[in-house]
Order: structure tokens, then C-alpha cells, then sequence
């Protein structure tokens, strides 16, 4: 499933929206390659492995008996986009990946996390959309202190929008550890309270924070979205190999 979105017309959609959303000087660090996010998917679907995982116990209770469903979900999906972005900057310290490779992950993935913003935080039921409520958090983290900002009077890379986010790569990876182990705390320790702080600051926002949203939903929905059709192709001969007759 990770080859999705990489058939031309939907890279030249990727590489428009983001010049209507970033500033000319984080755009210096996007990427169209595969690579970056290739690596930040292996790396979250490996986070879920890692403690505090949903099986364990804070108080005697799992985490959907501490949290309840939905906001366990959230957490557990925040937990691992954020350890993605935790490991890819640990790669760097181990000398695995250099820090151009980083940070042209991690441009993608705050850009990942605009995505899912644009669909809203909840479903027409008021069911949590945890993937839109994860990169709410993470979004509003990285701005509350200082690694995202959006500069308001600025034109955006493509020369026309007014108004655009600038990431300063430098002060990411502190802001990354923090919401770490923010993070780790309330899932390691079963904080519901610290849990339902961060939807509320981040998640369920208004004014300034809300238009941000907008801002970012309003851009990301010029393009069409796209439409997948799949094909299953038959064994040419599966009568032979039904009777066991393909070996001769």
C-alpha cells in the first residue's frame, strides 16, 4: 500500500498543495521521493510495537479502559507518529540516515499531517478521526512552541496565497521529544486527564487555532481527490495446479 500517491498526477497535486500551504524556505526542503516517507511508515508501524503499547496496564487497566475507545485510538496513533519523527532524528544521532534525509522526512510529514486536518476531526457522527486528531496535536505542539509558525503576511511558495507555515528544522527535534514524551506519560502512566487536555487545546479549538484549520482544509481541497481502482488477476491455469498436476 506505500506505492499509493505516486503516480505523477498525484505528486504534481502533492507539490502544488504544498507550495500553497508552505513558505519559500521550508519548500526548499520537499521532496517528491519515495524514500522519506517510505521510512517514516516503517518506523510508525513499528512504534505500535514498542511500550506503552495498548496491552499494557497503568493502574490495572488497559488503555481503552482507562481512556475509553476513541481517545485510546488517538493516543495510540499519536504515539506512533510521533515516535517516527523521534526515531528518524535518533537515526541521525546513530549515523544511519544525515540530516538532510530528516528533515525532508519530516517536511513531509507535518504536509502528511495537513492532510488529514483537511478532513476534519471527527466523522458526521461525532466519532473521533484519531489520524485528524493526531496531526491536530502534533500541529498545534510544533506552533505553541516555536518549531511551526504561521506567518500570516508572508506569500506562500506558490507566489499567490497569502499566508504560509514556516518550519524552523532546528528547533524541531527538541519540540519531537517533548511531545514524546508527553506523549509516553499519559499512555504509560493512564493520565485520562492530560489526555482529554491536549484534544482540548489542540483538538476541539477555536478562533486563531480554528482558522488555521480552515486555512489548511480550504487549500488542500482544491485538488480533486483521488480514485483507485483495483484489478484481480486470475492464475492462467488453476486447474492444473488444483490437481496437482502443475509439477509434471
Amino acid at each position: 500500500m506505500t506505492n499509493f500517491y505516486q503516480d505523477p498526477d498525484s505528486l504534481e497535486s502533492a507539490k502544488a498543495s504544498s507550495e500553497s500551504l508552505f513558505c519559500k524556505d521550508t519548500l526548499e526542503k520537499w521532496t517528491s521521493d519515495q524514500e522519506p516517507m517510505l521510512m517514516s511508515t516503517v518506523l510508525h508501524e513499528a512504534a505500535h510495537n514498542l511500550g506503552p503499547a495498548h496491552q499494557y496496564k497503568a493502574n490495572g487497566k488497559i488503555d481503552r479502559e482507562a481512556f475509553g475507545g476513541p481517545l485510546a485510538s488517538t493516543l495510540e496513533e499519536l504515539k506512533a507518529q510521533t515516535a517516527a519523527l523521534f526515531y528518524t532524528d535518533w537515526l541521525v544521532e546513530k549515523s544511519q540516515i544525515d540530516r538532510a534525509m530528516a528533515d525532508k522526512a519530516h517536511v513531509r510529514d507535518i504536509f502528511w499531517g495537513f492532510g488529514h486536518i483537511s478532513r476534519g476531526m471527527y466523522t458526521e457522527d461525532h466519532h473521533p478521526k484519531n489520524y485528524s486528531q493526531l496531526a491536530a496535536i502534533q500541529l498545534g505542539w510544533f506552533m505553541k512552541n516555536g518549531a511551526v509558525a504561521w506567518k500570516a503576511e508572508e506569500t506562500a511558495a506558490n507566489g499567490k496565497d497569502k499566508g504560509c507555515f514556516s518550519v524552523d528544522l532546528a528547533k524541531l527535534p527538541a519540540n519531537i521529544k517533548t511531545l514524546m514524551v508527553e506523549v509516553a506519560q499519559i499512555k504509560g502512566t493512564g493520565n485520562k486527564a492530560r489526555a482529554e487536555k491536549l484534544i482540548k487545546d489542540y483538538v476541539d479549538v477555536t478562533g486563531d487555532k480554528k482558522k488555521v484549520h480552515e486555512v489548511i482544509t480550504e487549500r488542500l481541497t482544491r485538488a480533486p481527490k483521488q480514485s483507485f481502482v483495483y484489478a484481480i488477476k486470475l492464475d492462467a491455469e488453476p486447474a492444473a495446479a488444483a490437481t496437482g498436476d502443475a509439477g509434471k
